[in-house]
C-alpha cells in the first residue's frame, strides 16, 4: 500500500513562532461601515444620549444611525397619517406621545405604545370623513379627529374602543 503524501501544516514556521510568543495578540479585523448617502466611512461618536454612528463627512453629510451591538442600525421612521411627514416622540409631564414634525402646520398626535406610535384601528370621523385616534386628557382617554382643531368631533373611550353615538 502506498503511503499518503504528507500535507503541509496549515501554519508556516514564522507564523508558528509568532503564535508561540507570549506577547502575540491576534484580534479580529476591524469592520468599516459606509454611509449610504455619500459612501464615506461611518464613525462611532459619543452624543448626549449615548453612542451613535455618524458620517465622517459631517457637516457635508448629516447621516446618523443608532449603535446596536457595535453596528450601525438606522432608527425606524414613523410617518404622520395626515401629511406623511416623520413623527417625533415627545413627552409632556408623565405623558408620552408622538407628534408630527411639521407642527404647527400639521397638529396630528398619536398615542405612544411602548416607544412606538400606537397602530390604532381606523374609525372614520362622521363629521369630516378623516379618522379618529385615541388621545389622553386630564380626564382619561377619548377619541378625537386627526384634523383637530379644524374638526372637533370626539367620542368617549370604552377600554380602548370608541363609544359610537347613534345617528339621529
Amino acid at each position: 500500500m502506498a503511503e499518503k503524501p504528507k500535507t503541509p501544516s496549515r501554519t508556516s514556521n514564522w507564523e508558528q513562532e509568532f503564535l508561540e510568543q507570549d506577547d502575540a495578540h491576534i484580534k479580529a479585523a476591524k469592520i468599516r461601515y459606509r454611509c449610504p448617502k455619500c459612501e464615506s466611512l461611518l464613525v462611532l461618536k459619543q452624543g448626549s444620549k449615548g453612542e451613535f454612528w455618524g458620517c465622517e463627512a459631517y457637516p457635508g453629510c448629516d447621516y446618523t444611525a443608532n449603535d446596536e451591538g457595535g453596528k450601525p442600525v438606522r432608527a425606524k421612521r414613523y410617518l404622520c397619517p395626515t401629511c406623511q411627514s416623520p413623527m417625533k416622540r415627545k413627552t409632556y409631564q408623565d405623558n408620552a406621545f408622538w407628534g408630527c414634525s411639521s407642527y404647527p402646520e400639521c397638529k396630528t398626535t398619536v398615542e405612544d405604545d411602548n416607544g412606538v406610535p400606537s397602530s390604532t384601528k381606523k374609525y372614520p370621523c362622521r363629521s369630516c370623513g378623516h379618522y379618529l385616534i385615541r388621545k389622553k386628557s386630564k380626564n382619561g382617554y377619548f377619541w378625537g379627529c386627526v384634523r383637530y382643531p379644524d374638526c372637533t368631533n370626539t367620542l368617549n373611550d370604552n377600554n380602548g374602543l370608541p363609544v359610537l353615538r347613534k345617528k339621529r
